[in-house]
């Protein structure tokens, strides 16, 4: 297998985005990172992980793995008996679903290529999350070639966290986000969307306000933690009607947003209201179980979480694949609730598969999958 450099445009030769349901050939994990980043060395992460992994195969997914050099053998120790390939690769963090490839389809001919978005690290020196991403911006290349997909490579500043795609021309974002002066300083709001036009195939884009993560060093609000669509012209969206909810009023908002979209087909969208997660936040322990780290965007070197941060959980935040969803959950009160709700919506149609996530990112943010 190969991997080229392409030249041409995706759009213009025929290649769009599918939606996560479609089907899947595999999902990729990252492992490793920065361990200043989580508490106790990171060894909670990688549990997390394995759990993860053992879900999407149970979907009948196979699990790519990508790991840097002193992690290699612990990976192929803790995944041992799982379907599972392992690569090799220097990586800053976890996040395939922001740093790594994309992969787009021909509907006609059925191939699949990928697309190399540049990644800032949400936000570069204006309040990103990380001082260093090097090696990070070169994952999607390096998971393209382990994967055997022609490579279209861009400048413009992508987190697939931040699009939520419906595989038939409509893509929903947040305007905190996609508009952030932090991305794509020199693009305006008609360029971003005509960005999101060649490279993705988006005929039609759905502007939410706001997420909820939108503190210094976190992705100014990436739409998956706010809703995704389960179907065509359908999607589940995080709901309150508890206004002591720290998100209550973005929820709502995203919610009326949604209610009264139409999709690039002209069909007006049928909304499912999904439980809201209850906010929780760092604790003391785990604050002070992380390394100090050097200073991200504009902040100070110090300790990258500190007490009292918002986690930010979210329910919406779950990777379909292959007929399941893997959702997450997070010992709460409010983690029974959501699962039944989920189970509700979907009735039937996907076996919903709870794996329990960490805070600072979930289901969602630890995975990428690989269009069939």
């Amino acid at each position: 297998m190969s991997s080229h450099l392409l030249k041409t445009l995706p759009y213009e030769d025929g290649f769009v985005m599918p939606a996560e349901f479609e089907p899947q050939k595999a999902v990729w994990l990252l492992v490793g990172g920065a361990y200043s980043h989580w508490h106790n060395g990171g060894f909670k992460i990688r549990e997390t992980q394995v759990n993860l992994a053992k879900a999407i195969n149970a979907a009948g997914t196979h699990v790519n793995i990508g790991v840097p050099n002193d992690l290699y053998l612990e990976t192929e120790y803790i995944f041992a008996g799982l379907d599972v390939s392992i690569y090799e690769m220097s990586l800053d963090n976890c996040w395939p679903r922001d740093s790594g490839a994309i992969y787009v389809k021909n509907r006609k001919t059925g191939e699949v290529r990928g697309v190399d978005f540049k990644f800032n690290a949400w936000g570069g020196d204006s309040n990103g999350a990380m001082i260093s991403y090097a090696n990070d911006d070169l994952a999607a290349r390096k998971m393209l070639q382990a994967t055997g997909h022609d490579r279209y490579k861009t400048t413009f500043v992508l987190e697939g966290g931040s699009i939520i795609a419906d595989g038939e021309g409509t893509v929903i974002t947040t305007e905190s986000c996609l508009l952030n002066p932090n991305r794509n300083p020199n693009l305006t709001r008609q360029q971003i969307e005509e960005k999101l036009k060649i490279y993705l195939g988006f005929e039609k884009v759905i502007w939410l306000n706001e997420g909820i993560d939108l503190n210094a060093g976190e992705t100014d609000g990436h739409v998956d933690d706010i809703c995704s669509f389960i179907g065509p012209a359908e999607v589940v969206c995080c709901y309150t009607e508890d206004p002591t909810n720290e998100y209550y009023k973005v929820f709502q908002n995203c919610y009326r947003i949604l209610c009264n979209s139409t999709d690039a087909k002209g069909r007006k969208l049928k909304v499912h209201k999904l439980t809201a997660c209850k906010p929780f936040r760092i604790t003391k322990e785990e604050a002070e179980n992380v390394l100090v780290t050097q200073g991200v965007g504009q902040n100070p070197d110090g300790k990258w979480r500190k007490e009292g941060d918002f986690a930010v959980p979210s329910y919406a935040n779950f990777l379909i694949t292959n007929g399941s969803i893997i959702f997450p959950i997070y010992g709460l009160d409010t983690d029974e609730e959501a699962v039944k709700c989920l189970e509700n919506i979907v009735a039937g149609r996907y076996v919903v598969r709870p794996v329990n996530a960490l805070c600072g990112g979930s289901i969602h943010c630890f995975t990428q999958q690989v269009v069939k």
